[in-house]
């Protein structure tokens, strides 16, 4: 009976990571715990919604990306110096309202790349939307690419030679240091910290990545595990950044086992998400089901936040399947109680390139796509999905 009481006070006291976040990064936790508990409302979010998109370009955006008789479009760094509106948004354009979350890349923390996320990030904000980061910064002892494939340097055990100890930690202490420095300085109108979701190490399993696993760097679980609690370490309690909810975000898995491989600890994980995105016919309905089921039962049994934090159809396959945010995904959610019990479901950049070809990458419908209607009426019109114009008030 005392183990059972300890089992049970443990898992009662296990939440927020940081005991000095910001009142509104505590609301913010708070309220989307609650939200993840209800099985009627599951908010939708879209990386860079309001940075870049496929469909109804104009200037000053940045255009040149013209493709199936529609204009794509990126939201420019000079653009915040005329403190231009962000206007622009494929998901708005279709549904008229923003995503509910908006997610943006640091990339490699170059000052334009700072100077538009700080910006739109704040439009977002001042609407009441929710904030989420992530983070496809080069390597920081080659320079090359976050995808190994492209990447021709010494690629070799990369997190052990960041950790402390290796003798390229100081570069990943510098790094952690911008990131500090931006959160610093991302605040509102009145001064006020705004919070974050940063989803750091993001498909920390996956073998694409320098970060990743089964690969040519040779990382290990428990070095990738160690790297994680650094650096949410550092960011929290050497540079004092209090208003981040950190996400832990593995590509997909087989049992509750396997996903917990890489997993760094409940003192360090805010969020436990996954991404999931069919590649083919061997990722089915029913293995998203279980992975979200799997990721449900490990989140509510730490007073965590349960999401599915990346989602979609690889190779632009949504053009052959119009209904696929219905069909594979909402109506996948929507099986049993536990599955609808996710806080958010993310998708990835409607992206279109300055190219020979004007390729796109296509994960939401947009305004003229054959997926549109379908996504309107089944989609964002469902109950249970909720969009920035149905937004509770997370923050006050």
């Amino acid at each position: 009976m005392l183990v059972i009481l300890s089992l049970v006070f443990i898992v009662s006291v296990t939440g927020q990571v940081d005991q000095h976040a910001t009142t509104e990064t505590k609301k913010l936790y708070n309220r989307l715990r609650t939200l993840a508990r209800n099985e009627n409302q599951i908010l939708f979010g879209m990386q860079e919604a309001t940075l870049q998109g496929v469909e109804g370009g104009h200037t000053p955006y940045i255009m040149n990306r013209r493709h199936d008789g529609v204009e794509g479009w990126i939201y420019g760094d000079y653009m915040v110096d005329q403190k231009y509106p962000d206007e622009l948004c494929d998901v708005k354009r279709l549904t008229g309202s923003f995503p509910a979350i908006i997610g943006f890349d640091l990339y490699d923390l170059k000052d334009y790349q700072l100077k538009t996320t700080t910006y739109l990030g704040r439009k977002a904000y001042e609407r009441g939307e929710v904030i989420a980061i992530v983070m496809h910064h080069a390597n920081p002892i080659t320079g090359g690419s976050p995808w190994i494939k492209n990447d021709k340097g010494d690629i070799k055990k990369t997190i052990k030679r960041l950790l402390p100890g290796g003798e390229s930690h100081w570069k990943w202490n510098q790094i952690l240091d911008k990131i500090a420095s931006w959160a610093h300085g991302f605040k509102d109108a009145k001064g006020t910290h705004i919070p974050v979701i940063f989803r750091f190490l993001h498909e920390l399993n996956g073998g694409w990545f320098y970060w990743g696993l089964n690969n040519a760097v040779g990382n290990t679980e428990e070095e990738l595990k160690e790297f994680y609690r650094y650096t949410v370490k550092y960011l929290r309690d050497t540079k004092g950044v209090h208003q981040f909810l950190y996400a832990f975000s593995p590509d997909k898995f087989t049992d509750q086992a396997d996903y917990l491989k890489t997993y760094p600890g409940d003192n360090y994980v805010d969020i436990l998400g996954m991404d999931y995105y069919y590649t083919g016919v061997w990722d089915t309905k029913d293995k998203l089901q279980k992975s979200i089921r799997d990721v449900v039962i490990l989140a509510e049994s730490r007073n965590k936040i349960p999401a599915l934090t990346e989602t979609g159809y690889m190779n632009n396959k949504i053009n052959q399947f119009p209904n696929f945010w219905t069909d594979y995904v909402l109506d996948v959610v929507k099986r049993q109680p536990t599955t609808k019990r996710l806080a958010y479901i993310h998708a990835w950049t409607n992206q279109c390139f300055d190219n020979a070809e004007h390729s796109c990458l296509i994960w939401v419908p947009y305004k003229g796509h054959p997926g549109a209607t379908s996504f309107v009426n089944t989609f964002y019109k469902d109950p249970i999905t909720i969009f920035g114009d149905k937004l509770p008030n997370f923050y006050h």
